[in-house]
């Protein structure tokens, strides 16, 4: 176990993103420890991205990142099987109560995040859920939230990273959205 440079959970040292925070790791290549910021402050040596240093201690290739946009938390739970091809497009944005909410990672809530506009609802939890990406599928998670999350009407189950499709409905507390 390791523990977060950001949120000092304990986590497990095969962690690419914080399964507590969410955040991405940055690891020192010499010390083999996840730092904050862009160098390690004990030797120095520039950090690397969690996915890049754990491809470079396993022996393998660093996987390449989607154009513009950042993996989702890579703990095993949200790894989409490779055998299995996406068959539709790929979704882009949540639409719905008004709003166009682009898909991008990060966490969400009344307090704030990716969309702040999910702040106006007080039905929704400080600190809701989170969006990742993870080979080229967008995920969900919900963070414990009061009210919870929902797909086509089935509450997801707090903690677990469950897949987004085109044309799924999507329910944060008590606000609609279809997946486009």
């Amino acid at each position: 176990m390791i523990q977060c440079p950001d949120c000092r959970m304990q986590i497990p040292d095969d962690s690419a993103y914080c399964d507590q925070c969410g955040k991405e790791l940055k690891w020192c290549p010499e010390c083999k420890r996840p730092k904050r910021g862009t160098e390690c402050p004990v030797c120095g040596s520039d950090l690397i991205p969690g996915r890049k240093y754990l491809a470079m201690t396993a022996g393998g290739p660093a996987p390449a990142p989607a154009s513009g946009s950042a993996p989702a938390p890579a703990s095993g739970e949200a790894a989409a099987s490779p055998e299995a091809p996406r068959s539709q497009p790929r979704p882009t944005a949540l639409v719905g109560n008004g709003w166009r909410l682009t898909l991008r990672p990060g966490e969400f809530g009344r307090r704030g995040g990716i969309w702040p506009e999910l702040s106006t609802c007080p039905y929704v939890s400080g600190n809701h859920g989170f969006i990742g990406e993870d080979s080229g599928c967008w995920k969900i998670q919900d963070r414990g939230s009061t009210n919870g999350t929902y797909i086509n009407g089935v509450k997801i189950t707090p903690h677990e990273w469950t897949e987004l499709r085109k044309g799924d409905r999507l329910r944060i507390a008590t606000l609609d959205f279809t997946v486009e």
